[in-house]
């Protein structure tokens, strides 16, 4: 897939949030972690395997303090 191409900015996993009507879903677990999910770069998210993925946020959560 070309950069052109592309349908959403960031990453190509990116997660659709769903409308809230009530606070109680509005502050969720999952539904707070969508943006943080999204924010991601494309490296840590196609990692190839689970620890890979925590090493790579880990470097990208203390590097940029």
């Amino acid at each position: 897939m070309e950069q052109g191409d592309r349908q959403t900015r960031g990453h190509s996993k990116k997660i659709m949030k769903s409308q809230c009507h009530r606070n109680i879903k509005r502050f969720s677990f999952p539904h707070r972690t969508v943006d943080i999910w999204n924010g991601l770069s494309e490296e840590i998210v196609t990692a190839e395997s689970v620890h890979k993925f925590k090493d790579k946020l880990d470097k990208c959560r203390y590097t940029t303090r």
